[in-house]
């Protein structure tokens, strides 16, 4: 091999080797066969079992790009998909009853509000917190002998000092214990029908009685209460 190929191909590898983040791809390695059959030795050429087994790697390397690349297509169509089906089942929520794990309330018009709330046993006592967008406590109150499962109180919609407290929502915390003064465990519910559904980044985010759930929250679907 002569000088200037032999500074030919240095200068070539020499210039890929300087970009860290530069991958060898087909067209890299087509490029690299080329300028090795154009420099070879005529005294020497390359071998036919060598070329065989290069173009073999170049078929292979060709093969896997476009196996990768299809796997990239199918993953952003498996992933449209996805969101094309859960959207239109959140569609067809509205109307539903709900169930769901959260802390939210709203008080609305009416001037009261419901607290759904799930004991794992019987409760002595229940004690109920209010507190507003700042977190600032308004009101607590208690009730006496809850039974195991799903209950609910209804907050009057005033503070502590008996004012009335504006529409909006509020958040509550519900502690349960038994006759000895043991903590249960209670989960906090919100409980309702689904008036409308908005899509936040992509995410089906359902309104329950003025109050925005994640559908990731719902924990139960059931028919419409009867009137």
């Amino acid at each position: 091999m002569d000088v200037n190929g032999v500074n030919q191909l240095y200068q070539s590898s020499h210039q890929a080797s300087r970009d860290p983040l530069r991958t060898l791809g087909k067209d890299d390695f087509l490029r690299l066969l080329t300028v090795q059959l154009e420099n070879q030795d005529p005294l020497s050429p390359l071998n036919n079992e060598d070329m065989i087994a290069q173009l073999a790697q170049f078929s292979s390397l060709e093969q896997l790009e476009n196996i990768n690349a299809n796997l990239e297509r199918n993953n952003d169509l498996d992933l449209l998909l996805t969101q094309v089906l859960n959207n239109t089942t959140a569609a067809g929520l509205i109307g539903k009853e709900v169930v769901a794990v959260g802390e939210t309330i709203h008080l609305d018009s009416s001037g009261s509000a419901e607290i759904h709330f799930k004991l794992n046993e019987p409760a002595h006592r229940v004690v109920v917190t209010i507190m507003d967008e700042n977190g600032t406590e308004i009101r607590k109150f208690e009730r006496q002998d809850l039974v195991s499962g799903e209950n609910t109180v209804i907050w009057d919609g005033k503070d502590d000092e008996g004012h009335d407290r504006a529409e909006g929502n509020y958040t509550v915390r519900v502690e349960a214990f038994d006759r000895d003064g043991e903590a249960i465990d209670v989960m906090t519910l919100l409980t309702g029908t689904v008036s409308s559904v908005k899509f936040v980044d992509g995410e089906a985010v359902f309104v329950v009685n003025g109050v925005e759930v994640k559908i990731s929250d719902i924990i139960e679907l059931r028919n419409p209460s009867m009137g």
